[in-house]
């Protein structure tokens, strides 16, 4: 049931000649609504510890927001609940910009280059070339391959490995993956420290579970 309803949300593919240049990776239409299973594990080298965390994040795309010299941005609402007997809590706002060359999204006054197009004429990328915080390669795989999240098997997907570090001290691993008609289904924040005193950092896991897309 879950693989058809996540199926059922995937826009028609348009039947003229044009060249595809996977805009609708990430579609940005006002209406569509996500929502995501998320698990989260933090661990405490003070308390030798690991708190695990389970909610479901929503995602709606409300309209658009701009400011002076700034193209429009499409508003993504964000609200949290633990379980299906409790409320929405309104968490936060995300804002995407989608252009002839890339999409840029703004979460936490950071702005990100999370795509580029046409999908796969640039492998690899600078993410923060729109802010000042340093260089931060962000690589394309697995172009138009199948991803399956566990759950439900997705066709034509594309991977972006945001961050990788694996050494002594620390495992960073940082994964967006994106399907053709969607947009993104998939996301994983490694972000661990090891010490002689022990582990500390998290594990965040992201997927789709069910969308609309009018």
């Amino acid at each position: 049931m879950l693989f058809a309803t996540i199926t059922a949300c995937k826009k028609a593919e348009p039947t003229n000649n044009s060249i595809d240049l996977g805009y609708s990776f990430f579609p940005t239409d006002s209406g569509i609504v996500k929502y995501y299973a998320v698990d989260s594990i933090a661990f405490s080298d003070v308390t030798l510890s690991s708190d695990t965390f389970h909610f479901i994040l929503k995602e709606e795309f409300a309209g658009f927001i701009s400011g002076q010299n700034l193209q429009q941005h499409r508003e993504i609402r964000r609200s949290v609940r633990t379980d299906t007997t409790q409320n929405w809590i309104s968490r936060n706002s995300i804002f995407v910009v989608k252009n002839t060359n890339n999409l840029e999204q703004v979460e936490d006054n950071i702005r990100q280059v999370k795509l580029t197009f046409p999908i796969g004429n640039v492998l690899s990328w600078n993410g923060n070339q729109s802010n000042n915080l340093g260089r931060k390669t962000f690589l394309l795989q697995n172009i138009h391959q199948a991803f399956n999240n566990g759950d439900t098997l997705f066709s034509d997907c594309i991977s972006v490995q945001e961050a990788l570090a694996n050494n002594a001290v620390e495992e960073i691993l940082i994964k967006s993956v994106y399907c053709n008609g969607i947009g993104l289904i998939d996301f994983t924040n490694n972000n661990l420290n090891t010490q002689v005193t022990g582990v500390s950092g998290y594990k965040i896991r992201q997927k789709l579970i069910h969308c609309y897309l009018p």
